[in-house]
C-alpha cells in the first residue's frame, strides 16, 4: 500500500511554484538573446524542449493529483467506490506512465543543451571530438535504456510483487544513467579550462560555469533517495511522492540550463562597460588593456607552437586602444 509524505495542496503548490520558476528564468534567458539580437541555435531549441516537457509533465500531476489521493482515500477505507473509480485509476496509471518519460526527456535535453554549448568549444581541440561523440552515443543509449525499462516495468495495474521490483530498479538505472552522463558531461570540458591562459579566478568562474551540472547531480540523488527508501520490496514508489520530486528535479534542471547563458550575457556586458570607462579622459600611458573571457567565445588558436601544442584564445578582450587616441604624434 502506498502512503502519501505531502498532501494534495502540497503537491500542486510545488508544481505552481517550479512552472512560475522555470518559466520565468526561461522567459528572461530568450529574451536577453533577442535584446541582443543573437540568432537561435541548437542549444537553445534544447532548452525549449526541456521546458516544454516539464510544463506537460507539472500540468498533468497538478491535474492528476486529486484523483490520486481519492483512490489512496478509497484503499485505505475513508471512502467508498464511486461511479468513474475505474475509468480514475486508468487515467492515473496512463498520466504516471507519460510523466515517466516527460521527466526524462527534460532531463536527457538539458544534456544535450550542454553537449551542443561544449561542442562550439571543442571542435578545433584535436582528439576531443571523439569523446563528445562517445558521451552523446552514451545519452542517446541510456535514453532508449530507460524507456524500455519503463515499458518493462509494470504489467496491468502495478500490483504484484514483481512490479515493485521491476518499478523500484528502473528507479535506480535511470538514477544511475542520470547521475553518470552528467559527470561524463561535465568533465568533457576540462582540458578546455586547464589549457586557458587566463588568471586563476578566472578559470575558476569559467569551470564553476562548467560544473554546473553538479546541481542536477545532487537534485538526482536527492530524489532517488527520498523515493527508494521510502518504498519497501512489497509496494511501489507513492505516486505523490513520485510527482513532489519529479516537479522539483525537472524544474531545477530547466532553471540550471538557463543559468550559462546569464553568465555569458554578464561577462559581455562587464566587459563592455569597462572598456567605455577605461577610455573616458584617460590617455593612453595610463590604461593598461586587460582581457576577459566569456564561455560562448573559446575557442582554439589555429597555430601551432614549437612545442606541438595548440593554443587558446580567450575572446572577448577589451579592444586595442583607437589610433586617433593613441597620443601618438
Amino acid at each position: 500500500m502506498e502512503r502519501n509524505y505531502v498532501s494534495a495542496s502540497q503537491v500542486q503548490a510545488t508544481g505552481y511554484t517550479m512552472i512560475a520558476l522555470s518559466s520565468a528564468v526561461v522567459i528572461a534567458r530568450f529574451s536577453l538573446i533577442f535584446w541582443k539580437l543573437r540568432s537561435l541555435q541548437v542549444e537553445d531549441g534544447c532548452i525549449l524542449l526541456s521546458w516544454a516537457c516539464f510544463l506537460a509533465m507539472s500540468i498533468a500531476y497538478i491535474i492528476v493529483t486529486p484523483v490520486v489521493y481519492k483512490i489512496d482515500a478509497y484503499t485505505d477505507g475513508k471512502i467508498g467506490p464511486w461511479a468513474t473509480m475505474l475509468s480514475d485509476a486508468l487515467f492515473m496509471i496512463k498520466v504516471f506512465f507519460a510523466n515517466t518519460m516527460l521527466l526524462w526527456g527534460s532531463l536527457w535535453s538539458i544534456k544535450l543543451y550542454f553537449l551542443f554549448l561544449y561542442r562550439r568549444l571543442l571542435q578545433d581541440l584535436p582528439g576531443e571530438m571523439k569523446w563528445w561523440y562517445a558521451v552523446l552515443c552514451f545519452c542517446i543509449v541510456t535514453f532508449i535504456g530507460a524507456v524500455v525499462s519503463n515499458f518493462t516495468s509494470c504489467q496491468r495495474e502495478c500490483s504484484t510483487h514483481r512490479d515493485a521490483v521491476a518499478e523500484i530498479a528502473s528507479l535506480y538505472y535511470s538514477f544511475a544513467v542520470d547521475a553518470i552522463s552528467d559527470i561524463m558531461i561535465m568533465v568533457l570540458p576540462l582540458r578546455l579550462v586547464v589549457s586557458l591562459r587566463l588568471p586563476l579566478g578566472q578559470k575558476i568562474s569559467v569551470a564553476a560555469v562548467f560544473a554546473l551540472g553538479t546541481i542536477c547531480v545532487i537534485m538526482a540523488v536527492v530524489r532517488v533517495i527520498q523515493i527508494g527508501t521510502r518504498a519497501n520490496n512489497d509496494s511501489t514508489p507513492s505516486s505523490s511522492w513520485l510527482a513532489f520530486w519529479g516537479m522539483i528535479e525537472a524544474g531545477i534542471a530547466v532553471i540550471v540550463g538557463c543559468l550559462p547563458a546569464f553568465a555569458i550575457i554578464y561577462r559581455r556586458t562587464k566587459n563592455t562597460h569597462r572598456y567605455r570607462s577605461s577610455y573616458v579622459g584617460v590617455s593612453s600611458s595610463a590604461y593598461v588593456p586587460q582581457e576577459d573571457v566569456a564561455l560562448s567565445e573559446l575557442a582554439t588558436r589555429g597555430e601551432n607552437t614549437g612545442t606541438g601544442e595548440t593554443g587558446l584564445k580567450a575572446f572577448n578582450t577589451t579592444p586595442e586602444l583607437p589610433m586617433e587616441l593613441s597620443g601618438e604624434e
